[in-house]
């Protein structure tokens, strides 16, 4: 079963990566063609663009610590 999961997780991760990076290009495009006047876009569509830029980024895996302890051992009801 983990073997179907791993290429579609690699697929996903992929696709995550592609929409970044054509995100990432909008922005530097409409940056590029908002200094020299050639468009006339909204404040409002680029922080939307900024925000979905933070998005996808945070789609990143994060590193998690898991740390085990040992419950203590129960007593038997019936001793006490």
């Amino acid at each position: 079963m983990s073997a179907t999961r791993k290429p579609k997780e690699a697929e996903t991760k992929g696709r995550a990566k592609r929409k970044k990076a054509l995100v990432d290009k909008v922005i530097h495009s409409i940056e590029e063609r908002l200094n020299k006047n050639e468009l006339k876009a909204t404040l409002g569509d680029f922080i939307r663009l900024v925000q979905l830029e933070k998005e996808l980024e945070e789609e990143q895996p994060r590193e998690i610590k898991v740390t085990w302890i040992e419950p203590a051992p129960e007593e038997n009801a019936s001793e006490t």
